[in-house]
């Protein structure tokens, strides 16, 4: 009998995956892995490695008795902290070998030694040194009407409140679609934005798409929504100031995720002082506007 496929489970957002047939060994992916597991299972795995290795060679030293001088009870507890200091480099001097078995154990310890720590030198600064863009996002999506017409707006802000130099927003629909032969399809569509360029981004920026006779969502309603299982997808790139590198960001919202009939609260206070206050607190809340809950000009 054949062996059934594996399958792998994916969750994007609230949408569980489940992939069939889709296999992939765990050793031929192995730096991706290293680069997008938690850090604090990274370090947890690092330290196991360590452990593990520097006792695979006390066990080795330990199969001739006459390898490394100097070795008090516990045998094999002590072998393991002469293999953690000859993996180190740190050579203590109270242990060292002293049979020609001893020094091929001890020069193979050296040699694995200098390729583990090239290795996960290489990974720990790859981690660290990855930029990352802190950019929030609202929480929802708010359709309803902007400038007379109704409009899809999305908010989002610079958390470090850094420069972000030409910072770019590129918006995309995702939906079920029927050919002509009556085949169902997941396609991809980008929507155009009044504004999808910031030469500085600091602070906040909204961004709005016009649902338009020629917008992709114009004339769908609540249900038209669901039933296409429309998904959004937005992603930003731009150049940190701070580092010169390239940073990018992404966030996807499902259908039911968009409030109707509301804009986005004000999040720009006037200070006393003079100037105004950004009040953060306010960035994922909106207030009612009179609306339709039907995306269509009039």
């Amino acid at each position: 009998m054949a062996k059934p496929p594996k399958q792998r489970t994916a969750r994007i957002n609230q949408r569980e995956i489940i992939t069939i047939g889709a296999e992939v060994e765990f050793w031929s992916d192995l730096y991706h892995r290293a680069m997008t597991v938690r850090l604090s299972i990274f370090m947890a795995a690092v330290l196991a490695l360590f452990v593990v290795n520097n006792m695979f060679f006390a066990v080795l030293y330990a199969l001739d008795p006459a390898a490394i001088s100097n070795v008090a009870e516990p045998r094999l507890l002590n072998l393991f902290f002469f293999s953690v200091e000859s993996f180190t480099t740190a050579g203590f001097g109270d242990m060292h070998p002293q049979s020609v078995y001893g020094h091929a154990i001890s020069t193979l310890e050296g040699f694995m030694a200098l390729l583990q720590t090239a290795a996960l030198t290489g990974l720990i600064f790859a981690r660290f040194s990855r930029p990352r863009a802190r950019i929030r996002f609202a929480s929802n999506p708010v359709i309803a009407q902007y400038d007379g017409e109704p409009t899809l707006m999305i908010r989002l802000a610079n958390a470090r409140q850094n420069f972000i130099s030409d910072a770019t927003v590129v918006l995309w629909i995702l939906r079920s679609e029927v050919s002509k032969e009556g085949q169902s399809y997941r396609r991809f569509h980008r929507l155009p934005l009044t504004r999808h360029e910031n030469p500085s981004f600091i602070l906040s920026w909204t961004l709005f798409h016009t649902i338009s006779k020629d917008s992709l969502l114009y004339g769908l309603s609540t249900d038209d929504f669901e039933k296409q299982e429309i998904q959004f997808i937005l992603t930003l790139k731009g150049t940190d100031d701070t580092s010169a590198q390239e940073l990018r960001a992404r966030k996807t919202y499902e259908h039911n995720e968009i409030i109707w009939g509301v804009h986005y609260a004000d999040i720009l206070v006037p200070h006393t002082g003079g100037g105004v206050v950004l009040d953060y607190r306010k960035f994922d809340e909106t207030v009612e506007v009179a609306t339709r809950r039907k995306a269509e000009s009039h």
